[in-house]
């Protein structure tokens, strides 16, 4: 597994745990093309926010529903007893 890589404006980053720090540098997010509080790295494709992957990680809970567990049958709100 790849080392964790998170940077936070203003403070430096943590890569594998290991603390760089630095006062000039300035998180970017790839997946909004913004400069946020703070990103991770996502491997070759950049680095994300917290909003970017929370929004990605409800995804994919949704997603996960909607293809596996809905298989049973029992629909949203149906009334059982």
């Amino acid at each position: 597994m790849a080392a964790i890589d998170v940077h936070v404006s203003q403070g430096g980053c943590i890569v594998g745990g290991e603390l760089r720090a630095d006062a000039k540098l300035v998180a970017r997010c790839t997946l909004c093309e913004r400069d946020v509080e703070s990103a991770a790295a996502l491997g070759a494709l950049g680095f994300a926010c917290a909003p970017c992957l929370r929004e990605r990680l409800d995804a994919l809970s949704v997603a996960r529903f909607r293809l596996t567990e809905s298989r049973s049958g029992t629909p949203w709100g149906k009334v059982t007893g």
